[in-house]
């Protein structure tokens, strides 16, 4: 039960009461204050008071793919009344000015945002007419409070006195004093805060018991379930020890499954690496099998992000990696971002391999992929493509042409290929390609795809360590040479399986242990036959002559064309608000063409790029569904 927040859930309350206008609630304050905590409260009354529609969202669940957040949201204008509630945004605090530009004022009057952060609020959270605006500091609990969290924790006296002193109103601190209060761990006898190493004190001993590796599991992976569980502990029973692990009073529910609050990970991961490293070693590869499993599924992009911090290789996240997400947020192109790259490449070699990138992005915007920061200034921009997305001018490009015809002659439609990244601000964020590397993969495709052409500057210091750190091999003869820059092309095979599967390889190099073995099945029905018979769903002569055609007439191959078509967009899509959006962008876009594609993406309340995503994306969906039932 919350304690010493009345106040607190008060305010939000009020604000929320208001149905003339959108209510934006940021809540902030340091590790271990109940943020999280006062976000369940106070969206238990306000689901209690009023009929609301609940998004919960945390901000460590969101991959690094332009259109995540709105799988993550749905379509929240059409629902009755939204309540989206934005957990450990810190993750993903520079999304606040797409949110306050674009998502509130689309929301219904009445609607609420309610937003939970380590960080303050920042410039871009001014109070605007469309919607309320209220920022809340958290404060430690008062001494009463505290002595009352102490109270349902079974200490008082003298112990409940030193352990308050020492929490200094932190709910999590005292929390954990309580809990070390019996094994005398010096908990109170520091005058400082709440940080890792004294949170490292409080957990040491619970990793000396029977739920090791239980707690092990739950600081290595993002977010532990039960299936997890079950996966990665022998010799113990998974439900037990989930039930266990759910109880624990720094563990803090995360989608379908939890996690421990963020310095208890951090704590508990320090001590196992440390104290017991031959656990570490063990609990990281049944994870990684796990991801992986989970990936070859519906796990989608955040199996592959989540595979690539399971390593340890700084090479390898140097171009492959998301740790720079707490900083830096991704996004696809916007106006004045082209002149922004211009003029921060001007006088430099690269300038002329840029633009290059830029004709390029001014035929074909969607292929560009960028980062800003929370002043939503650009940051990066890198440029990806497939075979099969490429537009017409990449084949006369000097970097693009000569290695778009290489995988169409050796047959290699899923590939990745990478034309240019450039840093534009001035103060790089050191993990800025690492996140501009994936979130171009990803961009480009949502699936595992087995090839990848790499732009390595040989000049770039981190680049060529980082295709050897992936396995890529440098092609020569597809070397481009553009004004006095040398763009050298590596090949990076992934293998049977894809980058998924790569990933969960070098997973097991990393510990010194053989490969996993790799899958042997091949897509059956490639994206490209899908998208094409999508585009004829009305012409039935080209129809009839889709590979996914049966029958002897043109009407007969061409309704059979249509009717697995309607069948696969009905049976391939989960339940997930991003799901349920892309399947509607199917349908609508492609099955009943009541609308220009323009008129289609305003009604779901998308722009152009993130529109014509969510189409290739359902391509790709529908395209694996159909190889999957044969």
């Amino acid at each position: 039960m919350l304690v010493g927040r009345d106040d607190d859930l008060g305010a939000i309350e009020a604000e929320l009461a208001r149905p003339d206008r959108v209510a934006a609630v940021y809540v902030h304050g340091p590790a271990g204050i109940g943020k999280t905590t006062l976000l369940r409260e106070a969206t238990e009354r306000a689901l209690a008071a009023r009929e609301y529609d609940l998004v919960w969202i945390d901000g460590r669940d969101i991959a690094p793919v332009p259109d995540q957040l709105e799988d993550a949201l749905g379509a929240p204008a059409e629902r009755g009344r939204p309540l989206v509630v934005l957990d450990t945004f810190e993750h993903v605090e520079v999304l606040g000015g797409y949110l306050r530009r674009v998502l509130l004022p689309a929301l219904p009057a009445g609607a609420a945002v309610l937003i939970g952060s380590r960080r303050a609020p920042g410039p871009e959270w001014g109070p605007r007419e469309e919607s309320g605006f209220l920022s809340l500091a958290l404060a430690p609990l008062d001494p009463e409070a505290s002595n009352e969290v102490l109270r349902r924790r079974g200490l008082s006296g003298g112990a409940a006195a030193r352990a308050r002193d020492w929490a200094h109103g932190n709910p999590l601190a005292l929390e954990l004093a309580a809990i070390s209060a019996a094994g005398d761990s010096g908990s109170a006898a520091a005058d400082t805060g709440l940080d890792e190493d004294l949170v490292a004190r409080l957990v040491a001993e619970r990793l000396q018991g029977p739920h090791l590796a239980t707690l092990g599991t739950a600081a290595i992976a993002r977010v532990t379930t039960p299936e997890l569980l079950a996966d990665a502990l022998l010799g113990a029973d998974p439900q037990a020890e989930w039930e266990w692990l759910r109880r624990r009073d720094f563990i803090e529910p995360r989608g379908q499954g939890v996690a421990p609050h963020e310095l208890v990970r951090e704590a508990i991961r320090a001590c196992l690496r440390r104290d017991h490293p031959l656990v570490e070693r063990e609990l990281r590869r049944r994870v990684a099998d796990h991801l992986y499993a989970a990936g070859t599924g519906a796990a989608g992009p955040l199996a592959v992000t989540d595979l690539a911090e399971l390593a340890d290789s700084p090479a390898l996240h140097w171009g492959f990696s998301w740790r720079a997400s707490e900083r830096l947020r991704v996004d696809s192109l916007r106006t004045g971002d082209l002149e922004a790259a211009d003029a921060a490449v001007a006088g430099h070699r690269h300038a002329v391999v840029w633009e290059g990138s830029r004709e390029l992005l001014e035929a074909a915007p969607e292929h560009a992929t960028v980062a800003r920061d929370r002043d939503e200034r650009l940051c990066g921009v890198t440029v990806s493509l497939t075979p099969g997305t490429a537009p017409a001018i990449a084949d006369d490009d000097p970097i693009l042409g000569p290695r778009l015809a290489h995988a169409r002659r050796l047959d290699r439609p899923d590939t990745v290929i990478w034309r240019d990244m450039i840093g534009v601000a001035a103060d790089r964020d050191p993990d800025l390609f690492g996140l501009l590397g994936m979130a171009g993969l990803l961009a480009a495709t949502s699936g595992s795809p087995r090839y990848g052409y790499l732009p390595i500057n040989p000049g770039l210091p981190g680049a060529r360590d980082f295709a050897a750190a992936g396995g890529a091999v440098h092609v020569p003869e597809l070397d481009a040479v553009v004004g006095g820059e040398t763009i050298e092309c590596h090949l990076l095979d992934w293998g049977p399986g894809g980058v998924l599967a790569a990933l969960h390889a070098h997973v097991y190099r990393e510990l010194g242990l053989a490969e996993p073995e790799r899958p042997v099945a091949a897509r059956a029905v490639s994206v490209a036959t899908v998208r094409d018979a999508f585009r004829n769903f009305g012409v039935p002569a080209d129809l009839a002559s889709s590979p996914l055609a049966s029958g002897r007439s043109v009407t007969e191959r061409s309704n059979s064309v249509r009717d697995t078509l309607i069948d696969a967009v009905d049976r391939a899509f989960g339940e997930t608000p991003g799901d349920q959006l892309t399947q509607t962008a199917l349908r609508r876009g492609y099955l009943e063409r009541n609308a220009t594609q323009e008129a289609v993406a305003e009604g779901l309340h998308l722009s152009r790029a993130a529109y014509f995503r969510r189409l290739r994306r359902g391509c790709e969906r529908v395209a694996a569904y159909l190889s999957a039932i044969g």
